[in-house]
């Protein structure tokens, strides 16, 4: 996530690192509180933000990271209760 620009993403940028840590945690067993429908929007929405061929191609200067950060906000409003409780599970230090 470190190549990805912070700037059309901060009202949901830590949703998007929370996404990739869910992830990183459903992978390893980790964790598993998490439905597969919000399982499966957040790994949509992290593949649509990485897949470098988009609806708006990211190197259309202002313009390129709309439908990304779009993509995120849907997924976000979707899935930020699920969002929310891994977040607390990882500040509880489980």
């Amino acid at each position: 996530a470190a190549s990805i620009p912070r700037q059309p993403f901060k009202e949901n940028w830590a949703y998007v690192q929370a996404m990739l840590r869910l992830i990183r945690a459903y992978y390893r067993g980790e964790y598993r509180m998490v439905s597969q429908d919000a399982l499966l929007s957040i790994i949509a929405a992290i593949s649509y933000l990485v897949d470098p061929f988009d609806l708006i191609p990211d190197e259309i200067p202002f313009l390129g990271f709309v439908d990304d950060a779009t993509v995120i906000a849907l997924a976000v409003g979707k899935t930020k209760q699920p969002l929310d409780d891994f977040m607390t599970w990882e500040t509880a230090g489980a």
